[in-house]
């Protein structure tokens, strides 16, 4: 069973995230008490989702890359723009795109950059609000045959 091991709220801008046992996301903004939520609706960088075997792979604590969702048992780098993922009973989620790594994660780490390239999560719009938990399943529904698929970036 797949499932969220990990929620995480970044407050403010470069500040290490808050862990949280119960998160809320909210249709078309993101998670409430986020930094990224949104004031007016839409957005594709609402949510952002790390595959937990990617996390590990790196050698880095949960919350490190800024995720929002951490996952168990998807390999979500693996999964097209479009993908609607249900985070629990209740929230539902798109994938948008690929998350790409910036300059920024060297500061964790010289080389985290090159390391974390196709491991760096994946971003999301909410698509039905609701109250997510850690240990709640994780559960893939339909693609969305409308998302368009961007163009990935090379590694620098």
């Amino acid at each position: 069973m797949a499932e969220i091991v990990g929620l995480h709220l970044a407050m403010e801008r470069e500040t290490p995230v808050t862990p949280v046992a119960v998160a809320e996301a909210v249709a078309e903004r993101g998670l409430v008490g986020d930094r990224h939520f949104m004031k007016r609706a839409g957005g594709k960088r609402q949510v952002l989702l790390l595959d937990d075997a990617d996390r590990e792979a790196l050698g880095l604590a949960p919350g490190a890359l800024k995720e929002n969702v951490l996952v168990a048992g998807i390999p979500l780098e693996t999964l097209p723009p479009g993908q609607r993922i249900a985070l629990g009973p209740e929230v539902v989620v798109e994938l948008t795109m690929t998350c790409v790594p910036c300059s920024k994660v060297n500061r964790i780490r010289p080389g985290l950059l090159k390391e974390s390239w196709g491991r760096r999560g994946q971003l999301a719009r909410v698509v039905v609000g609701g109250t997510m938990r850690v240990g709640d399943e994780v559960r893939l529904l339909e693609v969305n045959p409308e998302v368009p698929r961007p163009v990935q970036p090379k590694l620098p």
